[in-house]
């Protein structure tokens, strides 16, 4: 129950997060339209972006939880010994490297964005010199973020994205005017301090000592850096396509890079809503059942955790690909007509119909990692990253002719496939079996549900055109919700057709809420009925 309780709230505040990073997307697509600008401000985050994913996002976190949570359960004077060993060791590695992104910008613009223009490439990096500080309030934030999970407190960290992306709009809105870009990147800096000071009393609170130990030698900074220096060497697949079509989109038209990047950013809503959150609630668990030995329970959780991301996200897959057009043109495409135009709109909804094609695979990659992390083994996700990145770019070098964003977004999506699939056959072969039957037998029922809710759907959005003014943004909502409303109303009824449980465990809760909240209306009537008696 904790752990579905963690993994609401978690994606609760996703959610938010998310929609304030599509309201992040509204404001640049206004102030910025989807030109020059916009792709250098893109290719600025790609050292900043690159430093902090290579060493940080994802890599401090799996090394950092299992061995922490380890000394709590044993001995909290070396957890806090580890915890404060870490944390100084991380502002002196971030440091010296925001020093040398800072010295080293100009050089690496060149590399990234080798189609730019001489002033572009000088922009590029005059921007990146500024963003250099993110990583490193960014890295600090890490350490508070996984040390507040391991002691399973997801709520703060869980809401500070969303200062991070509300400083940045408010940067697109009165800093872009009056500074232009700097005045955005600053406001970027200034987000990712918020998204670390807002951890940082917790932490205290928890226990946590900055400053105060620095001991390599621990046993535990040992088995941190055992788990850490490995994962070092696996980029995540979406910096790896951002880095890939950052120097190859810059030979192609003004407004490639910000056409991928916008189209990248609305397909990881679902992925960051669902499969994160349900993830970063899983690994505590998995690393708790992997230190008692208890495999049975590892192989059960993981399958149950595995079939409920499957069940939002296969359908929202299936959704967002039918959609795509009406979901760019009702967000970014909001503004059509004034700096982001109709070319925009149809480029912007072909990448993301092609992003959505992986999405089951990337939802999957996040909690298939993590069972990896909870029995300290990185090497096998490292591998599979790699293995991705290859295909990735090798993909984007042949696809790049098309001289299309969709292109990237095709490469993409194959190589999220393709790492999912290493992923899941290795794990199978490590843990012996899954909850075969539990797994696949639900997964074709999840399926199976999809496949009639993409036809109802399908069908709503041509019966429901006729009656509405399709260019106008009113038209093109209702059209949408319908097609939304018809098609989850019909998931649901196919999903209990099936007999999926997860179907009637979210009818249960659906039913139970409207009782809840037609229950004060209903006495009213009895009660009003019975007075008029």
């Amino acid at each position: 129950m904790k752990f579905v309780t963690a993994s609401i709230m978690i994606g609760a505040f996703s959610l938010l997060s998310k929609i304030l990073g599509l309201g992040r997307i509204l404001a640049f697509s206004n102030r910025l339209g989807l030109g020059q600008e916009f792709d250098i401000y893109v290719a600025a985050f790609r050292l900043p972006d690159l430093i902090f994913n290579l060493l940080i996002l994802g890599t401090l976190s799996v090394a950092f939880i299992p061995v922490l949570v380890g000394y709590l359960n044993k001995n909290r004077e070396e957890a806090e010994k580890f915890s404060s060993t870490i944390f100084n060791f991380t502002l002196l590695v971030m440091g010296v490297f925001g020093v040398l992104g800072f010295l080293l910008s100009g050089w690496f613009a060149k590399i990234i964005v080798p189609g730019f223009s001489a002033d572009a490439q000088a922009a590029t990096a005059s921007l990146t010199r500024i963003l250099m500080l993110s990583p490193v309030f960014f890295s600090l934030s890490s350490v508070l973020t996984a040390y507040l999970h391991s002691f399973k407190r997801f709520f703060i960290a869980a809401i500070s994205p969303l200062f991070y992306n509300l400083s940045i709009i408010a940067g697109v809105i009165f800093l872009y005017p009056k500074f232009g870009l700097p005045g955005i990147a600053w406001s970027v800096v200034a987000g990712a301090f918020l998204h670390f000071l807002l951890q940082f009393p917790m932490g205290i609170r928890l226990g946590l000592k900055p400053l105060r130990f620095w001991d390599l030698s621990q046993q535990g900074v040992k088995k941190f850096a055992k788990l850490f220096l490995p994962r070092v060497f696996g980029l995540e697949l979406g910096q790896i396509s951002l880095l890939a079509t950052s120097v190859l989109g810059s030979y192609l038209a003004s407004g490639t890079l910000a056409v991928f990047y916008i189209a990248y950013d609305l397909e990881t809503v679902p992925v960051g809503i669902f499969a994160v959150s349900f993830a970063i609630a899983a690994f505590p668990m998995l690393s708790e059942f992997f230190e008692k030995g208890d495999m049975s329970s590892f192989r059960t959780f993981f399958s149950r955790t595995a079939v409920q991301i499957l069940f939002l996200i296969i359908p929202i897959s299936v959704l967002t690909i039918l959609l795509r057009a009406q979901i760019v043109r009702l967000i970014p495409g909001a503004l059509e007509g004034t700096k982001f135009t109709f070319a925009d709109t149809r480029l912007t909804a072909e990448a993301l119909g092609f992003f959505a094609i992986s999405l089951f695979a990337q939802s999957l990659v996040p909690l298939l990692a993590r069972c990896f992390y909870a029995m300290r083994n990185t090497i096998i996700p490292v591998i599979s990253g790699l293995v991705a990145g290859v295909i990735n770019i090798g993909l984007a070098i042949i696809l790049r002719p098309l001289a299309s964003p969709y292109a990237f977004a095709i490469a993409f999506s194959i190589a999220a496939i393709a790492q999912m699939l290493i992923l899941f056959i290795w794990l199978r072969r490590r843990l012996a079996e899954f909850d075969d039957e539990f797994l696949y037998v639900r997964t074709i029922k999840i399926c199976i549900s999809s496949i009639i809710m993409a036809m109802t759907a399908y069908l709503t959005l041509y019966l429901v055109a006729p009656l509405v003014n399709m260019v106008a943004y009113w038209g093109i909502l209702v059209q949408t919700l319908s097609a939304v409303a018809v098609a989850a109303a019909t998931y649901l009824g196919a999903g209990l057709l099936v007999k999926l449980p997860e179907a009637r465990g979210l009818f249960g809760i659906l039913r139970s809420w409207f009782a809840k909240f037609t229950r004060p209306v209903t006495s009213a009537i009895v009660n009003a009925f019975t007075d008029f008696r």
